[in-house]
């Protein structure tokens, strides 16, 4: 399925959508987010032109996905400075293709943005950012909990 990927800053209204999305999937996690939380990083990334900015696929006019981009993800890893994160698929769109496709949509406005290596972190997906090729780097534990930290060169 194609999706038209968008900037978020030029569907704004979508901000409390996604901000929704993000507190179902990882409010009740640890540390506890709540919605205003989230709805904070979304209006910090109403960007077209720098970061952070986040993307929004679109399916017939209706949100599907989203992926941004962001600076200094991680406090404990300062070095890497540009990073892909908040990529999200409702779970009734995944499985085709749409994170993949805002995935690369957002390394396509990282190159346009001047960056040169885009870094991210998972817990589960590492199959599909290899796909995408990504390459693990590291495989600390964050917030208590195992991750991977992978870079992709632009």
């Amino acid at each position: 399925m194609t999706v038209a990927i968008g900037y978020l800053a030029d569907h704004a209204e979508l901000l409390h959508v996604l901000a929704a999305w993000f507190y179902d999937e990882w409010g009740q996690g640890d540390p506890p987010f709540n919605l205003k939380d989230f709805e904070a990083q979304f209006r910090a990334r109403l960007h077209r032109d720098k970061l952070p900015l986040a993307l929004v696929a679109l399916n017939d006019g209706v949100p599907v996905a989203t992926a941004s981009l962001k600076m200094q993800e991680m406090e404990t890893h300062p070095q890497y400075l540009h990073w892909l994160g908040g990529v999200y698929t409702l779970p009734e769109f995944r499985g085709q293709g749409i994170g993949s496709q805002v995935v690369e949509a957002a390394a396509v406005e990282a190159k346009r943005l001047g960056v040169e290596e885009l870094y991210l972190y998972t817990r589960r997906n590492v199959d599909l950012y290899a796909k995408l090729g990504w390459m693990t780097i590291e495989q600390p534990l964050y917030l208590g909990k195992p991750v991977v930290i992978m870079r992709r060169r632009l």
